[in-house]
């Protein structure tokens, strides 16, 4: 659950992945003279979370020893953020006057994840150098990089004095993506060297539209004159601008997060992103980066909030055995969100997809079992399908599906729990989900193969096998993560494929319209009462058009005539 941002070679300990004591992790600088030394700093990027979890929280900190490391000595605490899935790579300058004029002196980078399973601590670019001069650093920008529509950013950072001159006064300018620069006068300092100074930008960042917002901010005019080193002076972050909205659904108030770019066109293809069981749809919007293919691809994407049940968990409502008393309908839910976005032409209602987690991808099945008219294809990541909705799965049009499962998947086993032994429900092995919608939709194998083991130390290997009718729209795919976990790959676990990007292309490959499945008429099928378009006429000559089927029963079919 731990994922490092890429950041070229860099060193870590990850308590995440082993659960393991990490309270004494060390790592150690050969011994170090600093006798003839004037000034010295330490600098380092750090990519820390210094999360709470289950009680325990994670530390990071800077030590030094005089006595070969027999015992140490803080120098300064490393803050993390405090949220794991928000985590950066961060720059840090310590200063070394504390151990000036010693030699054979260990510098030590210490991890301890206070005796609880927690999250680690990944280290790159060390230097210690003797600083020079007049050098005013840009170290950090401590903005968010999320935000609400319609709420404003206080642009803020911290400079580091990484010369040897006392800084008493900069300017610091930002500017939005190139645009018009803000810059703002800040005096009245005493900067010495290796210390930093926080500032906060007078002028703030507003946007009025959702989208992606690259923001440059630059130290400049240091005590009135140009710096010995530009190279330092300036950093760059971006802020996703998104909608958190509510809705009234089905006797709930309904929470979701919306993201529409501006690259995204009217009537754009809309992904839905759920979380798994007692997760939340920020969580799961950081880790997936779907917000990133829709800027690169030009799509919306929503990411739903599953509300809570009642041991005050989150979830998607599919029928967990445990959860017999809960009467909530996020399949409606779902289908209300599609009304309000496409009420606008903002999204295409004829292609909306779904993915997720866990409880999120086993809800992407029962999506694609009792709501196909109007989901194009579902993706259900490390998900399985209950048995009974599996037993009641009588889809009207062909729903595209493409499961990645790891074979060593410890929540939702990959052989499934026929017999529900872990209290979930009973539910079929993965093979046996997709080789009942192969039969369900009168497929065949297309395509075997492997994809390329990028990423040799993941323990893990991925296969795929592709099921469909040639030059017809059905599409059931399976990719095997061979030694993979209960993971989302890319973001944590097997990181040979990018779970999200696969789900993406998988949407955009499907056809344009969907198929109605075709049933065999047997004596004591239910029969046609009429046919009618969507504004309730009744017609008789079948031509090209969106269609209502209306049975004797009482249901109801939309079916897409082509021809």
């Amino acid at each position: 659950w731990w994922g490092i941002d890429p950041h070229g070679t860099f060193v870590a300990t990850n308590d995440d992945a082993c659960d393991c004591n990490k309270s004494e992790d060390y790592l150690i600088t050969p011994p170090l003279n600093f006798g003839d030394v004037d000034n010295a700093i330490l600098s380092f990027a750090s990519f820390f979370s210094g999360e709470t979890f289950q009680g325990n929280t994670d530390r990071a900190t800077i030590e030094y020893s005089f006595d070969g490391g027999d015992s140490w000595i803080v120098l300064t605490e490393i803050d993390g953020n405090g949220n794991s899935d928000n985590t950066v790579w961060e720059n840090h300058s310590v200063n070394l006057s504390e151990i000036l004029e010693y030699n054979d002196v260990l510098l030590a980078f210490h991890y301890d994840d206070d005796g609880g399973w927690m999250f680690g601590w990944a280290i790159d670019d060390v230097v210690i150098y003797e600083p020079v001069g007049l050098n005013a650093e840009m170290t950090l920008l401590t903005f968010p990089t999320n935000i609400s529509l319609g709420s404003a950013v206080n642009i803020s950072g911290v400079i580091t004095n990484t010369g040897t001159d006392v800084i008493e006064s900069f300017d610091i300018v930002w500017s939005q993506g190139g645009s018009m620069s803000y810059s703002q006068s800040y005096g009245n300092l005493n900067i010495s060297t290796g210390n930093s100074y926080n500032f906060t930008h007078q002028d703030q960042f507003f946007a009025q539209s959702a989208g992606l917002y690259p923001i440059d901010v630059t130290v400049t005019n240091v005590n009135g004159q140009q710096d010995e080193d530009l190279s330092n002076n300036s950093l760059s972050s971006s802020v996703m601008v998104i909608e958190y909205g509510e809705i009234y659904s089905g006797g709930f108030q309904r929470d979701y997060i919306y993201f529409k770019p501006s690259s995204a066109p009217e009537n754009c293809p809309l992904v839905f992103v759920c979380h798994g069981y007692g997760g939340s749809a920020q969580d799961i919007m950081n880790y997936s980066h779907f917000n990133d293919l829709a800027i690169e691809y030009g799509f919306a994407v929503c990411y739903p909030q599953g509300i809570e049940d009642s041991y005050g968990s989150t979830f998607f409502n599919v029928g967990y055995d445990f959860q017999n008393n809960e009467t909530v309908d996020d399949v409606a839910f779902l289908e209300d969100l599609i009304s309000l976005f496409s009420a606008d032409n903002s999204i295409d209602s004829d292609k909306v997809f779904c993915t997720g987690m866990s409880n999120g991808g086993d809800f992407c099945y029962l999506l694609a079992c009792e709501a196909s008219e109007s989901f194009r294809g579902v993706a259900p990541i490390s998900g399985m399908i209950m048995q009974d909705i599996m037993d009641d799965c009588t889809p009207s049009q062909n729903v595209g599906i493409l499961e990645i499962h790891g074979t060593q998947d410890n929540i939702t086993y990959y052989n499934g729990d026929v017999n529900n032994q872990d209290g979930w429900g009973a539910y079929p092995s993965i093979p046996a989900t997709i080789d009942f919608f192969v039969d369900l939709y009168g497929l065949a194998l297309n395509s075997t193969g492997n994809f390329p083991n990028i990423s040799s130390n993941d323990g893990s290997t991925v296969s795929y096998q592709k099921y469909g009718v040639e030059d017809e729209c059905a599409k059931v795919w399976l990719y095997t993560v061979s030694g993979g976990g209960h993971d989302w790959p890319g973001a944590y676990g097997n990181m040979d494929i990018d779970s999200s990007r696969e789900a993406w292309l998988f949407f955009d490959s499907l056809c344009e319209s969907a198929v109605a499945i075709e049933k065999p008429n047997v004596e004591g099928d239910k029969k046609i009462a009429k046919i009618t378009d969507l504004l309730g006429r009744e017609v008789s000559e079948i031509a090209p058009q969106i269609l209502l089927y209306i049975y004797d029963d009482g249901s109801v079919e939309k079916k897409f005539v082509v021809e």
